[in-house]
């Protein structure tokens, strides 16, 4: 029997609710990027939107880093953001900051409000972990905890156990993200997703990355993913689809299912 799921209101948004949300990556260097970045893709009405802020030059900036936060805050409207500062193991940028300037990065923005989650590793040392996750409460802002894994798919039990491990450290959301070598990895994937979904009492969200694994974007929420990663104008990891195509899939979908949307 699956657990009864818990959905987070984000702005108006149902993430874990029967519709995957659409989220576009902003991968701007400078303020000035970014929010063009952001004001060119609103015209694509993505759902949310995710400020990588390891593409940022200008990171170790925090008094520009909220200012540029709250520009961008005032553009999104009411589209909720997602603040992620992926590190270079995990398929994000090498960033000038050190792990602990991280965490107190993520603090500062978090306690500026103008974020709504914040995506933070959970192989992350267990310390900044529990300072993640004790500032994101305290500021009243969701955690997001990531497993990424760039090379290879791990078997299906245990990326169920990062699923259940990011519910147990006190996630929001959970979400697995892993490299395919094969078919049967997308399937892995998929199949842990459907195990943790029956598990878990958080929303989650699973990414097989690459050209192999952009199926998963397409269809992992018929296996419980509730959100996934729509390229608006720059991708910012490998097989990320165009948000266009990924409406007209959703809406295939539906139809398909007789108006039923997943």
């Amino acid at each position: 029997m699956r657990q009864v799921k818990k959905t987070i209101d984000a702005r108006g948004r149902k993430l874990g609710g029967e519709i995957p949300l659409l989220c576009t990556p902003l991968v701007g260097r400078t303020r000035e990027q970014l929010l063009a970045e952001c004001a060119r893709v609103i015209a694509q009405k993505p759902d949310m939107f995710e400020w990588r802020v390891d593409h940022f030059d200008a990171i170790g900036d925090t008094r520009l880093v909220i200012d540029t936060a709250h520009a961008l805050r005032a553009l999104a409207g009411k589209r909720p953001i997602i603040f992620t500062c992926r590190g270079a193991d995990d398929g994000g940028e090498q960033v000038p900051i050190s792990d602990d300037q991280v965490v107190e990065l993520y603090d500062a923005v978090a306690a500026s409000r103008f974020v709504d989650l914040v995506d933070y590793e959970m192989t992350n040392h267990p310390e900044r972990v529990r300072r993640v996750r004790a500032s994101t409460r305290s500021h009243k802002v969701r955690l997001i905890l990531s497993y990424h894994n760039v090379s290879y798919t791990p078997g299906p039990e245990f990326l169920v156990r990062q699923f259940l491990e990011a519910e147990r450290m006190g996630a929001d959301v959970a979400m697995v993200v892993v490299m395919p070598r094969d078919r049967a990895d997308v399937l892995s994937l998929l199949a842990a997703t459907d195990q943790a979904d029956a598990k878990t009492h958080i929303p989650l969200v699973s990414i097989s990355m690459g050209p192999l694994g952009s199926v998963s974007r397409m269809i992992g929420g018929l296996f419980g993913s509730g959100l996934t990663f729509a390229v608006g104008e720059s991708a910012s990891a490998p097989g990320q689809v165009p948000i266009r195509d990924l409406v007209a899939v959703f809406d295939i979908i539906r139809r398909a299912r007789g108006g039923e949307m997943y």
